[in-house]
């Protein structure tokens, strides 16, 4: 298959884990892409409810109460018998896993700095009230490091990520 740009795409497997087909579009094949266009995600969805019979189940609709025609039936002559503990329409959650996104760049990038290459970075001014910082002291008015992006989010420990501020600012 040739797309009209002239690129061959037909030596390329779709993108989503466990899906062997080859590429239509955007890296993923005909029934993903067209997954992706229509609900907004390639991925299905993981969900499950508990069918008031008793039993945890995948349902294949979101409106699907029951597990199996068996449990429904089931379910039916106990609601004739006691409508109070068996009500005609039974509420039961549905409970959809949410697909975490993975890291593109999991990796720590790290840079080696002093705390005297940060000092001079800042101009040894306080990055949240802009007063001068005294790096001798060691009281309120002394310096303190921390992060402009936490490493969680930015996975950056370099000087450009390294802010100064005064002990009583942090």
């Amino acid at each position: 298959m040739v797309f009209a740009s002239g690129v061959s795409v037909s030596g390329y497997v779709c993108m989503v884990a466990g899906c062997g087909n080859t590429v239509y579009a955007r890296g993923l094949c005909r029934h993903h892409y067209d997954r992706d266009r229509y609900a907004g995600s390639p991925i299905i969805p993981f969900r499950t409810r508990l069918c008031p019979i008793g039993h945890y189940f995948q349902p294949s609709r979101v409106d699907q109460i029951f597990c199996s025609g068996r449990h429904r039936s089931k379910y039916k002559r106990l609601s004739d018998k006691d409508p109070l503990k068996y009500p005609p329409n039974p509420e039961t959650p549905l409970f959809v896993k949410q697909v975490e996104a993975e890291d593109i760049e999991p990796d720590i990038r790290v840079e080696s700095f002093t705390d005297a290459d940060v000092i001079a970075e800042c101009g040894g001014v306080c990055a949240v009230c802009g007063k001068r910082v005294d790096v001798d002291s060691s009281g309120p008015d002394g310096p303190a490091f921390k992060w402009k992006v936490p490493l969680e989010k930015s996975r950056q420990a370099t000087l450009a990520n390294r802010l100064l501020v005064h002990s009583r600012c942090l």
